[in-house]
């Protein structure tokens, strides 16, 4: 059912940088740096908007992936707002978020040669990883269009198939011979065979002399590459396959491509400068701990993939020159416990960096003037490594780190951003609450100060920040349903709650698109907050 709340009266539309993929950008971030809407003194207008209930079968815990976002798409109804979920049961919705309605809806059938899977708790089936969109290397900073936003107004057109959208035909047919494909988007994959690396054991002979800085990682091939741009929604349904859809029919943009084996539980996906990335954990579907790559550029669509030699992958996150770094869990090879630069086109490593205990979070990576950072945490601790030599010559020494081993650490993942004075924020889901840590500069020497702790949560997720606010998100539990706030990021003292307007128990982060945040939860429900939109 969908529940609306009241419309407040604005002048300016939608229109602000897209959430495109796990995380908001390659980096993982999840720092949306400017919005028309949100902003601290605007959260007295912040308010439950709409819920949606959505068709999809939970599958034992999986049941919807946070949205990725589409601010200003030309549709045969005029200019749309859209936000695009994946199911657990291989489904894809497209809602339109200003009215909390489905624009469409598609199921992806097993492909041939994949059964499905029963599943089970560590091994769900079905669709394990986020959609994503196409996402710069380099996150954007302005609001679209200039600041200028379309008239509020969307249009009317001819209805369509129940559940499609309008056929569009000719636009489709455009599209498809544009990308040299015959037929409707058929369901048959485009081949490629794998290309396997094995990590060597641990206990393999390290250099003995300083590993120099490596030269910037970036994908490249050995003659120019041309990347076309795409509008498409990319997801990987069960069956292992990459799919890009139109994102105003759901259609097929061309024919679905093999990446990760089937039944894979699988995180991470993204789609940048023509390569798409993705990593598979707890063996399911007898897909290796790994990290996958596919050359999406390429007409081939070659997949390469780097193996952890049995260490979970805990995440993954794409620096802006283009390397791939991978968190891993613990276990017995040479790159457990560790941080791993991968080159971003073959999935070599270039640099690691090895702690005492497996990391529980995916890497974020962050910039300050023309230096990359990545941070994580394992054993207690929250890190920041240089990127240009991760562990420094006996790849173990961390850049910074924070005196108190024993943090409890959530493992949904960290958020960074930096405020208006410059100062460099990361933010981490603990057991029970956020915090918030200041990387501040010593002497020529960065070291991490813990600077608050918000109220206590249950099942903090990781927390996001748009456009100076701090959105976290209690998951709750089995006696605890989900609840949102808004954060004061200098204090984290509540701004604003939700408080008991959330009915379940979520089963992903929070998402965000312009003037609204997003909550899916467990019983298939998609949630919206923010800052309405009046149409006219």
């Amino acid at each position: 059912m969908l529940a609306v709340a009241s419309v407040l009266i604005s002048g300016q539309a939608r229109s602000a940088p897209d959430w495109t993929t796990s995380g908001f950008d390659a980096q993982r971030s999840s720092w949306v740096r400017a919005d028309p809407y949100i902003s601290i003194p605007n959260l007295t207008k912040f308010q439950f908007i709409w819920k949606l209930k959505v068709d999809n079968e939970s599958r034992f815990a999986n049941s919807l992936t946070a949205p990725v976002a589409l601010g200003n798409l030309m549709t045969f109804r005029g200019f749309k707002s859209l936000v695009f979920v994946g199911g657990s049961s291989n489904n894809v919705y497209a809602i339109d978020y200003d009215f909390g309605t489905v624009f469409w809806r598609t199921h992806h059938n097993y492909a041939a040669g994949a059964r499905e899977f029963a599943g089970s708790p560590a091994c769900p089936g079905g669709m394990t990883v986020p959609l994503t969109r196409a996402t710069p290397l380099v996150p954007p900073a302005q609001l679209a269009f200039f600041g200028f936003a379309r008239p509020p107004r969307p249009a009317k057109g001819d209805i369509g198939e129940p559940g499609k959208g309008a056929p569009q035909l000719a636009e489709i047919a455009a599209r498809l011979a544009a990308r040299g494909n015959s037929g409707r988007g058929a369901d048959t994959p485009a081949t490629a065979s794998p290309a396997r690396g094995t990590a060597p054991a641990r206990g393999a002979a390290a250099p003995s002399a300083p590993v120099a800085p490596a030269a910037p990682i970036v994908p490249s091939t050995s003659s120019p590459r041309v990347v076309r741009p795409t509008s498409a929604v990319f997801s990987v349904a069960a069956d292992g396959l990459l799919r890009g859809l139109i994102p105003d029919t759901g259609d097929l943009a061309l024919a679905p491509a093999r990446f990760l084996p089937a039944n894979a539980t699988a995180t991470g996906l993204i789609w940048t400068e023509g390569f798409v990335y993705a990593a598979t954990t707890n063996t399911c579907g007898g897909a290796s701990e790994a990290v996958w790559a596919m050359d999406f550029a390429s007409d081939a669509k070659p997949v390469v993939s780097w193996e952890t030699g049995g260490a979970p992958v805990a995440g993954i996150a794409v620096g802006p020159e283009g390397a791939v770094y991978a968190a891993t869990g613990s276990g017995t090879s040479q790159y457990a416990s560790s941080i791993v630069a991968l080159d971003g086109a073959t999935l070599t490593v270039r640099d690691w960096v090895t702690r005492e205990s497996g990391f529980t979070s995916a890497p974020v990576v962050f910039t300050e003037g023309q230096k990359s950072y990545v941070t994580a945490t394992s054993d207690g601790r929250l890190y920041v490594f240089d990127a240009a030599s991760l562990g420094g010559a006996n790849h173990r020494a961390p850049l910074a780190m924070t005196a108190d081993a024993g943090l409890r650490f959530a493992p949904d993942g960290l958020a960074t951003w930096h405020d208006e004075s410059g100062t460099r924020w990361i933010l981490a889901a603990l057991g029970d609450a956020i915090a918030g840590f200041k990387v501040v500069d010593k002497g020529g020497t960065p070291s991490i100060e813990r600077a608050w702790t918000s109220r206590t949560m249950v099942s903090p997720r990781a927390p996001i920040i748009v456009n100076g606010v701090v959105f976290a998100l209690a998951g709750g539990n089995a006696n605890a349903n989900a609840t949102l706030y808004a954060l004061d990021p200098s204090t984290g003292k509540d701004l604003w709650t939700s408080g008991s307007t959330i009915t379940g128990v979520a089963s992903a982060g929070l998402s965000a698109g312009t003037g609204q945040v997003y909550v899916v939860t467990s019983d298939n429900t998609v949630w919206s907050f923010g800052i309405p939109l009046a149409i006219n």
